[in-house]
């Protein structure tokens, strides 16, 4: 079964009601459409901590709590591809971890054409490329 975790922006979240994200995923829709009901569930939603701070600090501390609720696959939320200057940066990370849908609701390509796919990087994907 497929362990999803939403991440989303923290600044939008103090005004969203996560409804776009929550649809798609209950509905399998846009970014969960691949998921049938009976091999998914989502066990964790959690928040950057908006633009205060570092933001990769604070991923590296969600991270730990994703891998703790057994998370195997992160949605970065729609929000964080359209408004995070970090979006590149926490794919690149979650993806040492987990793998990575780059969005959760609305066209796969999102309207800068952006969106991000990442198989979790293991150290053998490491060795074969030669790095």
């Amino acid at each position: 079964m497929k362990k999803i975790g939403i991440y989303v922006c923290g600044n939008v979240s103090k005004r969203c009601t996560a409804n776009g994200c929550l649809r798609a995923f209950n509905d399998r829709e846009d970014s969960f459409s691949n998921y049938s009901e009976s091999d998914s569930k989502l066990v964790s939603f959690n928040n950057c901590n908006g633009c205060d701070g570092d933001p990769m600090e604070s991923l590296l501390i969600k991270i730990e709590k994703f891998e703790k609720a057994g998370v195997d696959t992160i949605h970065l939320s729609s929000c964080i591809r359209g408004k995070c200057d970090h979006y590149q940066e926490f794919a690149d990370e979650l993806s040492k971890h987990f793998d990575v849908i780059g969005y959760t609701h609305g066209s796969a390509e999102g309207k800068k054409n952006n969106n991000i796919n990442k198989k979790r990087v293991t150290f053998t994907d490491f060795n074969r490329e030669g790095k």
